[in-house]
């Protein structure tokens, strides 16, 4: 599971309706808007999918950008207790292996 607290820059005429956009999202909990600009927002969505969830967020209309504070991964267990193995750096950076000469 990854956890993330992010700052939605809005424009400001339309940051009530972005806020109400992104709170209605079932991976996403608001804590209202800051200095008349940004949403508060943490998102909580499985490790394989948080980017999608944010790139998401950042295509609403009156969406500027996205800032993430803090970003957290907590190991994630299947339902046989089994270590889901989806963190790999090579899967997700398309990563070559070194070849050293």
């Amino acid at each position: 599971m990854a956890i993330s607290g992010i700052l939605i820059h809005g424009l400001k005429d339309r940051l009530e309706d972005v806020e109400q956009q992104v709170s209605s999202m079932e991976e996403m909990t608001t804590y209202g808007i800051h200095d008349d600009a940004y949403v508060v927002a943490v998102v909580e969505s499985p490790s394989d999918t948080i980017e999608k969830v944010l790139k998401g967020i950042g295509e609403l209309d009156g969406v500027l950008t996205i800032y993430t504070t803090y970003l957290t991964i907590e190991d994630e267990i299947d339902e046989n207790g089994n270590l889901i193995t989806n963190l790999s750096a090579t899967q997700h950076m398309k990563m070559e292996p070194r070849q050293d000469d």
